[in-house]
């Protein structure tokens, strides 16, 4: 089955067009900016945002490449709809995101298409999030108006218990043209689109690794030169650090693998990519797996000599979208849905964030792989070849 992610070279157009064009191919896709009063007053504020360093020039939509040809554009939010979000003003949602980089982006460009509807974003940690977001519905009690989460369990029990919507009940029509396969989650229950996705991949110190030293593949980190310098996570320290090993034993034979444990740093082995990733731009170790280019970049700017390379294959978090049934701001909770699905939401999260989305698919990733489950047969095996 086609799996939806699949390389730019085949989905994409080129990304040579003019802005001018660029744009009328974003504003077809997501629709004419209602919300704004004059085109003058959306120019002033996207100047604004990147002034204050919410933005960049490159991530305005002004800016984007054409989507995607497996992108078909989805049903529009209408002016009702807006009028009535408008005048709710506000929106919170609970978002599995923890890095700034990310929040930063979504709120920046999500007020830079709706300046009246304030978005609030609670972060933290998700499963407290998510099992009070659960509580607060059982109570009759809801705070939260939409859940970004990357726990498909959570998805399925929200839906299961009524908690969130089935995507196409908040955008009604939306199955027409979203893709099927890996790009949905379908329960009993109802089904949600993955509005997008976070590829992991390599780091390294900069300072330490250069020229043909730095690696591009995961068969790269078998090279003697990082014997007692590879930074790793604990495999059994979560679900994404063992899918993420299984992502590489399944890309490398088992010598490779072998080789690959016989140069990891095995105390510590972290259960905090932050942690690991701090470590690696301190010069604790070469190298590094597993981690998103939005934590390099947030890294580099801060002075850290770190910077991410994308195997060909790779894997990741996707994330799962719902509208609180009993939102406290509902229509702000669907146009905030119509535009997370639109081209524009979606190339905001690309751009700005370094996610993956049905529109702008990849980045710099050639082949994305969603999670996928390690059995206690995977797990032995994955720690017998890293000599764990």
């Amino acid at each position: 089955m086609r799996s939806g992610f699949v390389s730019r070279s085949k989905g994409a157009r080129s990304w040579g067009l003019t802005a001018l064009a660029a744009t009328a191919l974003v504003v077809a896709a997501c629709g004419k900016n209602d919300n704004a009063d004059t085109q003058a007053d959306y120019a002033t504020r996207a100047a604004d945002l990147v002034a204050q360093g919410r933005i960049t020039k490159a991530c305005l939509p002004n800016a984007a490449p054409a989507p995607a040809a497996e992108y078909l554009p989805i049903p529009q939010a209408s002016k009702e709809l807006i009028a009535a979000a408008v005048t709710e003003g506000q929106l919170v949602i609970n978002a599995g995101i923890s890095d700034s980089t990310s929040i930063t982006a979504l709120e920046a460009a999500f007020e830079l298409r709706y300046p009246n509807i304030k978005l609030s974003l609670a972060t933290g940690n998700s499963e407290s999030l998510e099992v009070r977001f659960l509580a607060d519905h059982a109570a009759g009690n809801q705070q939260v108006d939409v859940e970004i989460s990357t726990k498909r369990k959570f998805i399925e029990r929200a839906l299961k218990e009524k908690a969130i919507l089935p995507l196409d009940q908040t955008i009604p029509g939306i199955f027409n043209t979203w893709p099927k396969g890996n790009w949905r989650w379908e329960t009993d229950y109802g089904t949600t689109g993955i509005p997008f996705y976070r590829p992991l991949g390599i780091a390294y110190n900069t300072d330490l690794v250069k020229g043909d030293l730095i690696p591009k593949q995961y068969k790269d980190l078998a090279n003697p030169a990082f014997k007692g310098h590879l930074l790793g996570l604990d495999p059994e320290a979560s679900s994404t650090f063992a899918s993420v090993w299984k992502q590489i034993m399944q890309s490398v034979d088992e010598n490779t693998m072998r080789a690959i444990g016989n140069n990891l740093i095995k105390k510590p082995l972290y259960s905090d990519i932050q942690v690991g990733a701090q470590a690696l731009g301190a010069g604790g170790g070469m190298v590094i797996m597993e981690m998103g280019k939005n934590v390099a970049v947030t890294m580099r700017a801060s002075g850290a000599p770190v910077e991410s390379v994308m195997p060909d294959s790779v894997t990741g978090p996707q994330y799962g979208f719902g509208v609180a049934t009993d939102a406290p701001h509902p229509s702000a909770a669907r146009v905030f849905a119509h535009w997370l699905y639109s081209a524009e939401g979606q190339w905001s999260m690309n751009c700005s964030a370094y996610m993956g989305s049905v529109a702008y698919p990849t980045h710099g990733v050639k082949t994305f792989v969603p999670f996928e489950p390690v059995s206690k047969e995977e797990m032995a095996k994955i720690k017998q070849l890293l000599g764990l």
